[in-house]
C-alpha cells in the first residue's frame, strides 16, 4: 500500500507535461519532495520504533500518506499565480503538488523503521531471507499495480479523480492495518522482554562498535548511490519510454496513447521485479548476500546502458526492461538482510531509520538532477548516466567489511515470547 500510493505519480508526468507544460526538472522537484519527506521522518520514527508500540506508528503513517494523496488530487484547482524562488518562477500548482508529496513522504517514513523490526520480531531467523523477499516483492507489486491502474483509469477518468480514489483507499487501509497488527508482536525488544532502557543500553555496550559501525558506513554509501539510480529510473522511465519510443497500441478497441503504453511497460517491469525479490529472498537464506548484490547490480547497469543507446522493437524493449527491473530491485532482500544482520537488535529500528534518512535525503536530489540532465542533454543521455551510477554503487559493496555473524542478535530459541 505504501508503494502503491507513492508510485501513482511517475506515470502522470507525460500527462502533466501535456496539460500544464511543466518542464521535467519541476516535475522532478515534485517527486523529489516525496523522497525528501520520506527521508526526514525516518530517523525520528526509527528512535520511536525502538521505544513505542509499532502498532500505533505504522498505521498512522499510512493514514497520513493517504491524506496527502487526497490533498494532491485537489492541486489542479489551486490557481494563485506564480511564486519567485531563487530567481525561478514556480506556479502555485507546482508548489501545492510539492507540499502534498512531502506529506506523503512523511507518512511513508514510518514504514522502514517499523517494518523491518516487525519482521525480526515475528519471523524465525532461518526464514528471514524468504520473508524479506516477500516484503520487497510486495513493495514492487504495489509499484507495478499503480502505473497499470493509472494507465487504464486515466483513459476514462480525469487524473485527479483517479488519485483521489487511491487517497481514500489509503486512509481506509490504515484503519484495517491497525486492527490486523493486533494479531502480531509489535512491541520493541525491551518491552517484550521486560527490560528497561538502561538494561538495553548495557546490552548494547557489550557489543564491540566496530562490528556494526564500520560495515554500516559502507552499506550507507551503497544505499545512497544505488537509491539515487533507482529513483532516477522510477521517476523518469515512463517519460523515457513515451518520448524515446512513443509506441501506441490498440487493445479491445481502446487506442492506448504512448503515455498509457509506457505505464503498462512500467507496471510489467515493477511486477516482475517484485516476483524476482521473492526468488532472491530464498537465495539469501542459502548464499552470500554480497555476491547476489554484485551480480544483480552488474546486470542492471549493462542493460540500462543497452536500452539507452540501442533502438529496440516493442518486444525487445519489454524483455530488456524486465531485466533492468530484476537487476535494480532484486537486490533488496540481500541488501536488507545485510543491514539487519549487522544491526544490534535493540537498535534495529533506528539503524534502518538513520540509513534510510541519509539515503533518501541524497536520493531526493536525484529526480530534479536527472530531470535537468534530460532537459539539457536528452533523456537517453540521462539514462546512460544512471547506468554509470549503478556501477559506482558496486564499489562500497566490494569493500564491505562484513561477516555473516549477526551483531547482538538474540538466540533463536529466545528470539520471541
Amino acid at each position: 500500500m505504501d508503494h502503491l500510493l507513492k508510485r501513482l505519480f511517475p506515470p502522470l508526468i507525460p500527462l502533466w507535461g501535456a496539460l500544464y507544460g511543466f518542464p521535467l526538472w519541476q516535475m522532478g522537484l515534485v517527486l523529489g519532495a516525496l523522497s525528501f519527506g520520506g527521508a526526514v521522518g525516518q530517523a525520528p520514527f526509527g528512535v520511536a520504533s525502538d521505544r513505542y508500540d509499532r502498532r500505533y506508528i505504522l498505521p498512522a503513517g499510512i493514514g497520513l500518506s493517504g491524506l496527502g494523496v487526497l490533498v494532491f488530487s485537489l492541486t489542479p484547482g489551486i490557481q494563485l499565480g506564480t511564486v519567485a524562488l531563487f530567481g525561478t518562477e514556480l506556479s502555485s500548482v507546482i508548489l501545492a503538488m510539492t507540499f502534498a508529496t512531502f506529506t506523503i513522504g512523511i507518512g511513508s517514513s514510518t514504514v522502514h523503521p517499523t517494518g523491518y523490526p516487525l519482521i525480526t520480531a515475528n519471523v524465525a531467523p532461518s526464514r528471514k531471507g524468504r520473508v524479506l523477499g516477500m516484503w520487497g516483492g510486495a513493495s514492487k507489486f504495489g509499484d507495478g499495480v499503480a502505473p497499470a491502474l493509472v494507465g487504464g483509469l486515466t483513459l476514462v477518468f480525469a487524473w485527479h479523480s483517479v488519485v483521489a480514489a487511491f487517497g481514500f483507499i489509503g486512509v481506509l487501509y490504515a484503519l484495517f492495518l491497525y486492527v490486523m497488527l493486533g494479531n502480531f508482536e509489535t512491541r520493541p525488544t525491551g518491552s517484550r522482554l521486560g527490560e528497561d532502557s538502561a538494561s538495553s543500553q548495557n546490552t548494547l555496550e557489550n557489543i564491540p562498535r566496530r562490528t556494526y559501525l564500520y560495515p554500516l558506513a559502507f552499506v550507507f554509501v551503497y544505499f545512497v548511490v544505488h537509491l539515487m539510480a533507482t529513483e532516477g529510473v522510477s521517476v523518469f522511465l515512463p517519460e523515457f519510454i513515451s518520448s524515446v519510443y512513443g509506441y501506441s497500441l490498440t487493445v479491445a478497441g481502446f487506442e492506448l496513447t504512448p503515455a498509457s503504453t509506457a505505464s503498462f511497460y512500467y507496471a510489467t517491469l515493477l511486477i516482475t521485479a517484485g516476483a524476482a525479490q521473492i526468488g532472491v529472498g530464498r537465495l539469501v537464506d542459502q548464499y552470500d548476500s554480497r555476491h547476489l548484490l554484485l551480480g544483480l547490480m552488474g546486470v542492471s547497469a549493462v542493460m540500462l546502458a543497452f536500452i539507452s543507446v540501442v533502438r529496440l522493437t516493442p518486444l525487445a524493449l519489454l524483455a530488456s526492461l524486465l531485466v533492468v527491473g530484476i537487476g535494480l530491485w532484486g537486490v533488496n532482500p540481500a541488501r536488507d538482510e545485510i543491514v539487519s544482520d549487522i544491526s544490534p537488535e535493540v537498535l534495529e529500528g533506528r539503524v534502518f531509520g538513520y540509513v534510510w534518512t541519509g539515503a533518501l535525503l541524497a536520493m531526493s536530489v536525484a529526480a530534479p538532477a536527472i530531470g535537468y540532465i534530460g532537459d539539457t542533454f536528452g533523456i537517453q543521455r540521462a539514462f546512460l548516466i544512471l547506468a554509470g551510477v549503478v556501477l559506482l554503487a558496486m564499489v562500497p559493496v566490494l569493500l564491505l567489511p562484513y561477516t555473516e555473524t549477526p551483531a547482538g542478535r538474540a538466540d533463536p530459541a529466545t528470539h520471541t515470547d
